[in-house]
């Protein structure tokens, strides 16, 4: 059995952090370009762009074709762009109230695929009542934080959850949530908001399950305003509120 400790985030952690959300931001890249693949836009640029070289320039046809792969390389160029300056703005223009990370503690000479290993997930208060203290080499696998929200000033705002692919399902982003909703709880606040993209699935199963539900859907600009993606507001009351 190994541990995965929750513990509030450190300075000296944002190097492991800024890493850890940059790749998990980057899991979505796929998704989003096959997302991309059938957008009306997609195809409209392609045959404008063939019917350009055809018509206009005299090219041969079967060499106007060649606009399909090259619309799908700079669509892809795109989107991986788009979601790179996402991450990046995440981690240093977003100002948090708290975040937290989660710390596996495996051994020094670890062999073993994470997928296959069960992890005890516990916080920093717990290790101290434990006979035995994790040890090993420490790694952040996950992350989350939490800012002041946007229009009000009695709700919260959830951003930056983030696991590493291989520990994913085991319970840690759940674990990440139930702790902003308590510390949002005990201070005060009595909604969280967040907004996720359609292609992240997943992240809406987990959210169902942590007692979020979708309050808007709305389209947001992914690189030019021919690109549009849907998305999510997710809400969660955490305190009773009185009118």
């Amino acid at each position: 059995m190994y541990y995965i400790v929750l513990r509030e985030q450190k300075v000296t952690d944002t190097p492991q952090v800024s890493e850890l959300v940059r790749n998990a931001y980057n899991s979505n890249i796929i998704n989003t370009f096959y997302g991309g693949l059938f957008n009306e836009t997609t195809f409209q640029t392609m045959i404008i762009l063939s019917a350009i070289l055809f018509i206009f320039f005299q090219v041969k046809l079967v060499y106007c074709l060649c606009t399909i792969p090259i619309v799908l390389l700079l669509m892809y160029v795109a989107i991986y762009a788009a979601i790179t300056m996402k991450s990046a703005q995440l981690m240093y223009e977003k100002k948090p109230l708290k975040s937290w990370v989660a710390e596996a503690y495996e051994p020094y000479f670890f062999t073993k695929n994470p997928n296959i290993c069960w992890y005890k997930i516990i916080t920093e208060r717990e290790v101290e009542n434990l006979e035995i203290k994790p040890e090993g080499k420490r790694q952040i696998i996950g992350t989350v934080a939490v800012m002041k929200h946007f229009h009000h000033p009695e709700w919260a705002w959830l951003f930056r959850l983030a696991v590493d692919v291989r520990y994913r399902r085991k319970g840690i982003a759940s674990r990440l949530v139930n702790t902003v909703q308590d510390w949002c709880k005990d201070n005060q606040f009595n909604r969280i908001d967040l907004a996720m993209t359609e292609c992240q699935e997943g992240a809406r199963q987990l959210f169902d399950k942590t007692g979020f539900e979708t309050k808007q859907l709305y389209h947001k600009t992914l690189f030019t305003k021919a690109y549009m993606m849907q998305m999510y507001l997710l809400t969660c009351e955490v305190r009773p509120t009185f009118h």
